[in-house]
């Protein structure tokens, strides 16, 4: 019992800690009230054309990288996940690569999704950034 009790006052922080860490998003999720306007405005005016869309670039392009991003609930005062957050997100990674446009698109709606996110719910959205030559 004394060797219990010992063991319990001397790593009882750590119980606590371990709490903590467990209740981020296991996915990258950037607070977007944090960017800057001009960031998101141009952002925005990333093309996108997605995998189930007959229509596809006018133009020659070269595919610079693969982009993916996730809309999460985390928190019970977050806004519900939806494709529209997701798309934005994505639409930021490609124009953090320099891209144009994104080809491909494709979205995936898990509900809870507690082991592989930390996500109440997600939307998971990726596609093929690329540059126009």
């Amino acid at each position: 019992m004394r060797f219990l009790r010992k063991f319990c006052m001397k790593y009882m922080f750590i119980f606590p800690l371990l709490f903590l860490l467990g209740c981020g998003p296991l996915v990258h999720v950037e607070n977007l009230k944090l960017l800057e306007n001009d960031e998101l405005q141009n952002a925005s005016k990333v093309r996108i054309f997605t995998l189930e869309s007959s229509r596809q670039p006018d133009q020659e392009f070269d595919i610079i990288s693969i982009v993916e991003a996730y809309s999460c609930k985390n928190k019970t005062w977050d806004p519900p996940a939806s494709k529209g957050d997701a798309l934005l997100r994505l639409r930021l990674e490609a124009y953090r690569l320099n891209a144009d446009a994104i080809i491909d698109v494709t979205f995936d709606k898990t509900g809870t999704d507690t082991w592989g996110t930390n996500c109440w719910n997600s939307v998971y959205a990726s596609g093929q950034a690329i540059k126009y030559r």
